[in-house]
């Protein structure tokens, strides 16, 4: 333990938490061994209400240099205002220890009915793309982990959990506990561009000379069709705008090459993201052929890092490479914008790896609670990949009218 951090305290939960009523307040409390002399006691609360925790919440993230954009208050407030205005039922279940008036640990999860199952899993799934949780720097990181650990396992009404997208390295990472549910064929990486790495190189240099001359080319191409311009929009207006385009172009793409995206058909998918960007949350970049927008990035930026969430391009200029050519610009500008690690999130596709100097692996756990949750585990990890093959050897005309169907087997 490091020097001046506050002893753990023994994690002894009176009652069964799961097995309870949520109150009109939906706070669950379980009572933690009483604390040292001089030190505040610890208090565990399982809660529904995020807007309620968000002053606590964000101050939290402050304490967290590992903190990222999936587990901050705003994020996970956006997408439960998004779906509550979509008419989607989410069911937070919002894990927080404190020390006295101090909140020491926050794990945002969310419970989902899939047939009779009930899945416990990160809050805002799909579009949350590492699984992870909030614990203060000043603390026994690893020891408040395993209390949360113990209390999530002790949760009645939950048949399994699943943990999406966990990091190597990451707090979740460190539990044991998971050594023994960790999915087979589920790891991946994450590409990433660390300018750290870079040092005075320009992240251009990385690229091989036929490379550049080749986005160059690229770029001369759709020259002939009207000035090509990159831009980076501020304005949460812009923002918005530039959201809706990029849905759009999304669904095009997604109609051209009949497939199907969850995080992009969830209801909430779309209001969240507007609701960041209002908020000023959200960064958009463009690249521009005349007036017509060729590509996007949308990501967000915090504590020097970049997450690239949603990337769309216009199908008329798909030959010419226009997403490739704003990660070309937006990659140049990121010592500007004091962008210290780029990521491009999994999976590591081409397209991303081209630009990567490294990685971060990450892997999906199951953990079966209950005696249905050994079946749920059973069909998410066996049954479902298989029927997802099936589905992707359909001719495409097919599984565009079986794609709602495919939807509602996850």
């Amino acid at each position: 333990m490091a020097a001046g951090r506050p002893a753990p305290l023994g994690f002894a939960v009176h009652g069964r938490i799961g097995a309870f009523a949520m109150g009109g307040s939906g706070v669950t409390l379980a009572r933690l061994a009483a604390a040292p002399r001089g030190q505040e006691a610890l208090r565990l609360e399982i809660r529904e209400d995020v807007a309620a925790l968000h002053r606590h919440w964000s101050e939290l993230e402050q304490r967290c240099a590992d903190c990222t954009i999936f587990q901050t208050a705003d994020w996970c407030l956006a997408w439960v205002e998004a779906a509550r205005e979509a008419g989607v039922v989410e069911r937070p279940r919002i894990v927080a220890i404190w020390r006295g008036s101090r909140l020491v640990l926050l794990w945002p999860l969310a419970i989902r009915t899939l047939s009779m199952f009930r899945i416990l899993h990160a809050l805002a799934e799909p579009a949350t793309q590492y699984g992870d949780v909030l614990v203060d720097e000043d603390e026994d990181r690893a020891a408040l982990v395993e209390m949360a650990w113990r209390a999530v396992r002790a949760m009645r009404d939950v048949d399994a959990i699943e943990l999406r997208r966990v990091r190597n390295g990451s707090q979740l990472a460190g539990l044991r506990d998971l050594i023994a549910h960790g999915v087979d064929r589920s790891r991946e990486s994450a590409p990433l561009v660390d300018f750290h790495l870079l040092a005075a190189t320009p992240a251009e240099a990385q690229r091989t000379s036929r490379t550049r001359n080749a986005l160059r080319r690229h770029e001369r191409l759709l020259a002939e069709q009207g000035p090509v311009g990159f831009e980076i929009l501020a304005r949460p207006q812009e923002q918005c705008e530039a959201l809706a385009e990029a849905f759009a172009l999304k669904r095009e793409w997604q109609k051209e090459k009949a497939t199907i995206s969850a995080g992009y058909a969830h209801g909430a998918s779309d209001g969240s993201l507007l609701r960041l960007a209002r908020d000023g949350h959200l960064f958009v970049a463009r690249l521009r052929v005349g007036e017509r927008t060729a590509a996007l990035e949308i990501g967000a930026i915090r504590q020097r890092r970049y997450w690239s969430l949603v990337q769309s391009y216009d199908l008329r200029f798909a030959k010419h490479a226009p997403g490739r050519l704003l990660f070309w610009h937006l990659l140049a500008k990121c010592p500007e914008l004091a962008i210290d690690v780029f990521d491009f999130l999994a999976p590591a596709t081409r397209h991303k790896l081209e630009w990567s100097n490294a990685e971060t692996g990450i892997r999906d756990y199951l953990v079966p609670v209950s005696l249905r949750g050994r079946v749920a585990v059973s069909y998410l990890t066996m049954v479902k990949p298989r029927l997802r093959g099936l589905y992707g050897r359909l001719p495409p005309g097919l599984r565009q009218r079986l794609g709602l169907l495919v939807r509602g087997l996850s």
